[in-house]
């Protein structure tokens, strides 16, 4: 009798209709594990997985109680899952031979309708059904996040450990007079000769703007690396990469992991004014691995979508009702990147106000695609960049971000005179060959148009009252620099400059795999 009623127990288990919430669990989780890459924590993950498994929990309970039949209304549920979440996906599969979204927006709808038809109507079937997607989907979700643990952990992501940087001591003349130090990255912000030669577009009257606010600029100044990851974490360290260390720590020769991972750990910079009684504001935006930092006293992020979730919204059915055209290569939620954009540069133009000794780092992707400002900042919108050409949106892009940052660096002079102010670009636009078909691009093939696109940057650096040019300021300095020149010229430290050098890798595939692409670039290196 109590075997019978344990077998009883057991298949009435086996019945509960579970699959619903793995269903919506799954395709988060999913999305989550095959860009783990980009991510440095877990903690994007969450919210987006709350929202799609407390929604269809809500829309069970709901139908349950609706029809009274919580097996019919479970395979109903997951129909509408697999038809939100799956549409995004079919798109993609499809893209190549429709003009646009309608006849799959049409068959997608027939195809719900169906089977929404046939689950409603289950009777009998019912509980074989529901055992089987309970099986299912639980084999898919845990493969999922199986996955999903092991390409944290070999990120470091789960434990979330931070790296240890070598100490340097700063001696300021005055330690009670300390000024504000920024350093603002502006993402792929390109060098006046590129911008010249390949955009057609003078940018002289900004950098004479910035000559006449005290900065010295680097008109010949560029990129140490081809990523921001590399790039920005070599400027922080005031050290150029270990690349077989990097290489031991990568799951594969494509692993952008270990070096992503840095971006959010103790750096030499950070720490260093950190012991001398600054406090560290971080401005954010919504690329994981620049969201935060463990340093930072406080951080300001767009709490709207960042980038995983505009993803995971565009594999689902709102993607059809947002912009029935878009490519299947074009993930991204326009609007909530502009609203990124001018968040991070409104935070910019209100931290001046805030007490100091202050180091303030942000990363500013208003020069990045896609291209979602105006000259005058109005929303340009997937028709408009269509029209002008990717060449002419960036302009007007940068010019938006001309202004902005003249406006910024204004705010910071008026409220710290002394202030400290690094406008730098980690890296250059991209060249179109590379954009066509970027995993098969290989730099040792990248004509020198195509190079100096990329690693020419923006460069300006002010250090009020001090000899720039004593300190190893010269019109070919790359990043890596940047602090050892500040730091010499008004924290009293001894650094000598490092060689400029210029570094490609291979291909994506090969992404420590560094090539010297410096000669190939001209110039007068310095010292």
């Amino acid at each position: 009798m109590l075997t019978a009623r344990r077998g009883a127990i057991q298949r009435d288990l086996g019945s509960i209709p579970l699959h619903p919430l793995l269903a919506a669990a799954y395709p988060v989780v999913f999305l989550f594990a095959t860009n783990a890459a980009e991510q440095v924590t877990l903690g994007g993950l969450w919210l987006p997985l709350l929202i799609s498994v407390g929604a269809t929990a809500v829309l069970l309970v709901a139908l349950g109680l609706l029809s009274r039949n919580w097996l019919a209304s479970g395979l109903v549920t997951t129909v509408i899952v697999v038809a939100v979440f799956g549409y995004g996906h079919a798109w993609n599969a499809v893209s190549e031979q429709l003009d646009s979204q309608w006849p799959l927006i049409a068959g997608w709808a027939g195809l719900a309708a169906l089977a929404l038809f046939f689950a409603s109507g289950a009777r009998g079937s019912a509980r074989l059904w529901t055992r089987l997607l309970n099986v299912v989907t639980a084999i898919l979700l845990a493969f999922n996040i199986w996955g999903l643990g092991s390409s944290m952990i070999a990120l470091g992501a789960v434990e979330a450990p931070v790296g240890d940087v070598s100490p340097i001591d700063l001696a300021p003349a005055d330690p009670d007079d300390l000024p504000d130090v920024y350093y603002i990255i502006v993402d792929r912000y390109g060098g006046p000769t590129a911008l010249a030669e390949t955009y057609g577009f003078d940018n002289e009257p900004f950098l004479t703007a910035l000559e006449g606010r005290g900065f010295g600029v680097a008109r010949h100044a560029h990129a140490n690396y081809i990523k921001t990851p590399l790039s920005v974490v070599s400027s922080l360290d005031l050290e150029y990469l270990d690349a077989e260390q990097l290489e031991s720590e990568a799951t594969s020769a494509g692993d952008r992991g270990p070096i992503q991972r840095r971006l959010s750990e103790h750096r030499v910079v950070p720490t260093a004014l950190k012991e001398l009684g600054y406090s560290y504001i971080h401005v954010g935006n919504w690329w994981a691995p620049t969201q935060t930092n463990v340093d930072a006293d406080r951080v300001f992020r767009y709490e709207g979508q960042d980038e995983f979730s505009s993803a995971l919204l565009q594999t689902t059915i709102l993607r059809a009702w947002s912009e029935p055209n878009v490519a299947p290569d074009d993930p991204w939620d326009w609007n909530t990147m502009r609203d990124n954009n001018i968040y991070a540069l409104d935070r910019l133009d209100e931290i001046p106000g805030l007490p100091g000794p202050k180091y303030v780092f942000a990363h500013l992707v208003t020069t990045h695609p896609p291209y979602v400002h105006d000259v005058d900042g109005s929303m340009t919108g997937r028709d408009q960049v269509a029209e002008l050409g990717d060449r002419e949106s960036y302009v007007r892009q940068l010019q938006y971000a001309n202004t902005r940052l003249l406006g910024i660096v204004d705010r910071i002079i008026a409220s710290d005179p002394g202030a400290v102010i690094m406008l730098q670009a980690d890296e250059g636009p991209f060249p179109e060959r590379y954009d066509a078909d970027d995993w098969s691009f290989r730099w040792a093939d990248a004509t020198a148009e195509e190079l100096e696109q990329k690693f020419g940057i923006l460069y300006a650096m002010r250090v009020p009252g001090a000899d720039l040019e004593g300190a190893g300021f010269h019109d070919w300095l790359t990043p890596v620099n940047a602090f050892r020149i500040i730091f010499n010229a008004r924290f009293g430290s001894d650094f000598e400059l490092l060689p400029d050098r210029v570094y490609a890798h291979t291909d994506l595939r090969h992404f420590y795999d560094f090539i010297d692409v410096t000669d190939r670039l001209g110039g007068d290196r310095g010292p």
